[in-house]
Formats: structure tokens, sequence, C-alpha cells
């Protein structure tokens, strides 16, 4: 089993316990879903990365029954650490480590948020707002997984690969990002989208957006 068919297994064992239509892809893994909705185009590399990041949503919608991911992960040979301070859950495999993701509302500060009805928890970040706003449904196969918009997913990667330490990251983040903004540019209705997702941003977003770009030498599709 390759990567990407791991994942594909996990994303359809949440959407058979009914809460994948409430969670969201985000990282690296999307540019692989990307290429396959648009037809591999060069702009858009594949993902070679292990980590997939799955985002929840803060005010999550209440399931009924509630879910254990825990007993889900564990069924396909995922072995699940918790952090000894953090109290964060990881799952790990072979093949591909699965990690959740929330955002932290207007709180300052970044922890990790139990979400008892799916029994985990999962790693507050700063701009996910901008992939729980701006999303999509793709179809794949039997599957329907919510995604990022391609011009958000460019945005995140712009802003993210400021905040990393790795630097070796944070130049696969710029990268990332310079190839979904010459993806973006081919084709003028996402040009148009773009700026229209910027405009309806916050002078604060605006401006963070803005420095990244000073900051990476990167611009904007016109």
């Amino acid at each position: 089993m390759e990567k990407f068919d791991l994942l594909v297994k996990v994303l359809g064992d949440l959407q058979d316990a009914g809460i994948l239509k409430h969670l969201i892809l985000v990282g690296s893994w999307c540019q692989d879903f990307y290429r396959y909705q648009f037809g591999n185009p060069p702009q858009i590399p594949a993902t070679k990365t292990m980590d997939a990041d799955i985002l929840i949503p803060r005010r999550m919608p209440h399931v009924n029954p509630a879910v254990d991911i825990v007993a889900i992960m564990k069924k396909i040979d995922f072995i699940c650490e918790i952090g000894p301070t953090s109290g964060l859950y990881k799952f790990n495999h072979p093949l591909l480590k699965v990690e959740f993701l929330t955002d932290p509302g207007a709180k300052p500060n970044e922890i990790t948020r139990h979400f008892e009805q799916l029994g985990v928890t999962a790693q507050e970040l700063h701009f996910m707002s901008l992939p729980l706003a701006y999303h999509y449904p793709l179809k794949y196969k039997h599957l329907t997984i919510n995604l990022p918009e391609p011009e958000v997913f460019a945005l995140h990667k712009l802003i993210v690969c400021q905040r990393r330490l790795n630097k070796e990251k944070a130049e696969k983040d710029r990268l990332t990002a310079q190839g979904m903004f010459q993806f973006i540019q081919t084709d003028p209705r996402r040009i148009e989208r773009l700026h229209q997702i910027l405009v309806e941003q916050s002078k604060g977003w605006q401006k963070t957006i803005k420095k990244a770009l000073e900051n990476t030498g990167l611009e904007l599709p016109k």
C-alpha cells in the first residue's frame, strides 16, 4: 500500500463514521487532490511528505452517536501517541503520520483542544480560519473530501512559511506557494477569485499577507 492509498483509507473510514463531511484536509496532501482535479498541472508538485493534517472546526457540529477516532485509526494499524505534557494525539504508521488540527478562535495562544465526541485532541493553530472560511467538497472515487480553495491554500502556505523554524520546511512551503501562484496565473477566473478573497480579509490579514510577500520575494498573480 502506498502513502496516498493509506490516506484515502483513513478518509474513507472517517466518512463511514459520518464525520468526514465536517472535516477539512489541509497541508501538503491537498496538492495530490488538486492534481487529480485539475489534470496534473506541472506547477503543482506531487506530495512527498509522510504528514497528513486534518482540520476539525472549533465549533464542531454535534455528532450522535459519538465517534471513537482512536479506535478507527487502530483498526488500520496506526499507533496513537499522546504527548505527555501537551496531551496531543498523534497517529503513526510506517507509511503515514496523521494529526488533527483546529483553530484557536480569538485566543492569542495555541494549545491543544479536546473534542470529547470524537475522542481526540487537536493542535490549535493560527491562520486556520482561512481554510475554515474558504473550502469546497471534492469528489474522489467514493469520497467527498473538503479541501481549501486552491487560492486559499496558496495564501496559507505563503503565511505559514514565515512561521517555520525549520528552514528546509519553510523553503518547501515557499516553493509550494510559488507553484500554486503559478497555477492560479494560468486561469483568469482563479486570479479573480484570489483577489476577491484578499479583498474580503481584514486590514490585519492583508498586512500579514503583504509582509509575507515582501519577505519571500513572491508576487501575487495579476
